[in-house]
C-alpha cells in the first residue's frame, strides 16, 4: 500500500485517462510513472518513488511538450525516476580501490587495423570512438579515486591529468569529426 504525498493529490485527475509504468527495484523500492494528456494538449508526467513499506520517498510531476506520445513521456519519466533513486540512495564507499592507468589501445592487431588505409571520415569516426572510450575510462577511474578514503597526491595528479587530457582529446576529435 502506497502512502501518497501532496504532489500526487495535486496531480491526480480521475477524468483524464492515463498510462502507468511501474517497477519494483531489488531493494524493494517502488517506482511509479504516470503519463496523461492535459486539457491544453500538454503531456503531463507524474513520478513517484516509494519505500518498501509504501512511504513516499519522492514525488514530482512535470509538463512535457504538446502532442508528445505517452510512450516517450513514460520513458523520460522512468529515466528521471532512476536519477532520483540514485540521488536518494546513500553513498557506500568501496572497500578496496584498484588504480590503473592504461593507453587507449594496447592490442597490436587492433592498432594494425587502425593504421590501414581508410577515408578521412572513417578515421575521424574511429578516433572519435576511441576518444569517447578513453574519456569514459578516465572518468570511471577518477570516480573510483574520489570514493577512496585516502588518496596519494601523486596518483590524484596522474588521474586528474588523464581526465583532462581525455576531455581535451574528445573535444578536439569531435570538432574535426563534426565539420
Amino acid at each position: 500500500m502506497r502512502h501518497r504525498g501532496a504532489h500526487f493529490w495535486l496531480w491526480t485527475n480521475s477524468r483524464l485517462p492515463h498510462h502507468i509504468h511501474e517497477e519494483v527495484l531489488s531493494d524493494g523500492v517502488q517506482v511509479e510513472v504516470q503519463a496523461r494528456v492535459g486539457h491544453g494538449g500538454v503531456t503531463q508526467v507524474f513520478i513517484g518513488i516509494y519505500a518498501d513499506g509504501g512511504g513516499a520517498i519522492c514525488e514530482e510531476f512535470h509538463d512535457r511538450a504538446v502532442g508528445e506520445y505517452y510512450c516517450s513521456a513514460l520513458k523520460w519519466g522512468a529515466q528521471r525516476a532512476r536519477e532520483l533513486v540514485a540521488d536518494s540512495q546513500a553513498f557506500v564507499a568501496p572497500h578496496r580501490v584498484q588504480l590503473t592507468l592504461a593507453p587507449v589501445i594496447t592490442d597490436e592487431p587492433t592498432l594494425a587495423l587502425r593504421r590501414m588505409e581508410m577515408s578521412e571520415r572513417e578515421r575521424l569516426k574511429i578516433r572519435s570512438e576511441d576518444a569517447w572510450s578513453e574519456y569514459l575510462a578516465a572518468k570511471a577511474a577518477m570516480l573510483e579515486l574520489m570514493r577512496a578514503t585516502k588518496v596519494d597526491p601523486g596518483v590524484w595528479a596522474d588521474h586528474k591529468d588523464r581526465l583532462r587530457q581525455a576531455i581535451d582529446r574528445r573535444i578536439n576529435v569531435q570538432r574535426a569529426y563534426l565539420r
